[in-house]
């Protein structure tokens, strides 16, 4: 669920681009894109945000950055805004991202911006008050996937870096270059956000979120094979709406179904095997209710994970939490998952099906919690209706799956990097069960994959199987397999995140 759009009188933008430098190539099309950004973010039809409260930087000087972002931070009371285009540089030693300035120098670290001396300025309050409620960073740079976590650099691990209360989107992942296509006016990233920002996106609501920007900006650039962008939403900053849809300008309905354009093709959902007797859903179940609950996200988001050279799958960032499975309950479809309906007749869930709920109200403020107290079949039922809803086929993660994005491409003893970074909640750490996005994700930016609570998994025969530990396991545990006493078995600290297929 979107929210309502930032208010542009009390939000500030900062927008800084090097299109120019001395001792690194020139990018040209950075100057374009803070131009035209500046004129969309001022657009009524688009944002609507006033001169003075968009500050545009062409060539800064490193104060000159620091002074401006801070003073914009201090006066935006409901959305602040950062945006870099230029060069991004790794540091040799910590690994760190530094942003590129017009005189930095590539083995010169000094002579560069370190991208935490920003967030610091986005993180605390300024000048004695608080910061603002919603910040939005989008960084087109190279390595600017090092924004939204750890990353190992020289055998030591680089301390998670994403900005809490935030939606960070980023050109390129943490070990990719981004690209500024010879002969375009704008680079590769910041085009597709502008020509989106243009034309809208038919099918979309009338004010596009982040996490909508986000999917669209992936569908495009995959399909020109550029570079993925990536995401950091913490606390459902996915909901931010910076920007209206001018798609809706023609016409276009919310519900309406994408033709063409850069979003996902429909593709009908093949129906999962179900256990015996399980209710088949219906075809064209209706609208979900729209949920109150500030900390709600509508649907699971969904990050590629590399099977194979040519393989990909698509896995949920995070576990399924309350609110999106109360979203589930509320679609009159699915009324025999109620609790009450679901405990009596028995079938699909055991007698501790969804512990804690009081009809379809979950526990206060366990909204963007993990789901826990569900059965293997409800999960799948939920997976099937909330692909349905996307237009892709979503389903549980196998256990292979799971075991790779966990590893993230790491080799050795790579559980104990994330436990030495705070990324894991388990036994030793937090012990309770915590939001998601409370802990850093690993370096395929996925979270919770250790700890916080098991994901119910399927193994080659189609059993359940969880993975990965909860709150309350040990360290020495977090890695073991178990297989519940029944596919029914609603356990207290297991939930499920989504999967499916590219």
């Amino acid at each position: 669920m979107a929210g309502a759009l930032s208010d542009p009188a009390r939000s500030r933008a900062v927008l800084i681009g090097t299109d120019a430098y001395t001792e690194l190539d020139d990018i040209p099309a950075v100057a374009n894109n803070i131009g035209r950004l500046r004129e969309l973010l001022g657009d009524p039809a688009v944002w609507g945000l006033a001169d003075e409260r968009c500050s545009a930087l062409r060539q800064p000087s490193r104060q000159t950055v620091l002074d401006t972002v801070f003073e914009a931070a201090a006066e935006a009371t409901d959305t602040m805004v950062l945006y870099y285009a230029g060069h991004g540089l790794v540091h040799p030693q910590s690994g760190e991202l530094h942003l590129a300035l017009p005189r930095s120098h590539p083995d010169r670290p000094h002579t560069t911006l370190r991208y935490e001396e920003l967030r610091s300025i986005l993180l605390s309050p300024a000048a004695g008050r608080p910061s603002a409620r919603r910040k939005v960073v989008i960084l087109d740079c190279c390595w600017s996937g090092l924004a939204l976590g750890g990353l190992m650099h020289g055998g030591d691990l680089v301390p998670g870096v994403a900005v809490e209360g935030a939606f960070v989107l980023t050109a390129t992942a943490a070990t990719r270059q981004a690209l500024a296509p010879p002969g375009e006016t704008y680079t590769a990233f910041t085009g597709e956000l502008i020509r989106l920002l243009e034309a809208g996106v038919p099918g979309r609501p009338a004010l596009l979120s982040m996490s909508a920007l986000f999917e669209e900006l992936t569908a495009a650039l995959l399909a020109k094979s550029r570079p993925q962008p990536q995401q950091s939403n913490r606390n459902s900053a996915g909901r931010i709406c910076l920007f209206r849809n001018r798609a809706r300008e023609a016409g276009a309905g919310a519900d309406a179904p994408r033709a063409g354009g850069s979003g996902p093709p429909e593709v009908a959902a093949p129906r999962a095997a179900e256990p015996a007797g399980t209710p088949a859903p219906r075809e064209a179940p209706s609208p979900p209710v729209a949920l109150p609950d500030e900390e709600a996200s509508s649907w699971p988001e969904l990050a590629t994970v590399a099977l194979t050279e040519t393989t990909t799958v698509l896995l949920g960032r995070y576990p399924v939490t309350h609110a999106q499975f109360r979203a589930f309950l509320c679609d009159p479809d699915n009324a025999h998952w109620h609790p009450e309906a679901a405990r009596a007749a028995g079938t699909h869930v055991d007698d501790n099906y969804l512990r804690g709920w009081h009809g379809l109200d979950f526990p206060v403020g366990r909204g963007g919690h993990p789901v826990v107290a569900v059965s293997f079949p409800a999960a799948r039922a939920y997976a099937a209706w909330a692909g349905r809803r996307l237009g892709i086929a979503l389903r549980l993660p196998t256990v292979a799956e799971w075991a790779l994005a966990a590893r993230a491409g790491r080799s050795g003893e790579w559980w104990r990097e994330d436990i030495a970074a705070g990324r894991v909640n388990f036994r030793g750490s937090h012990a309770a069960l915590a939001p998601v996005g409370e802990f850093a994700p690993n370096p395929y930016n996925i979270g919770d994959l250790l700890g916080n609570v098991w994901d119910i998994c399927v193994d080659d025969t189609g059993a359940p199987v969880l993975r990965g530990g909860a709150y309350d396991t040990p360290a020495a545990r977090l890695r073991e397999e178990l297989s519940p006493r029944s596919p029914v078995e609603c356990r207290g600290n297991a939930g499920f995140r989504c999967a499916g297929d590219r």
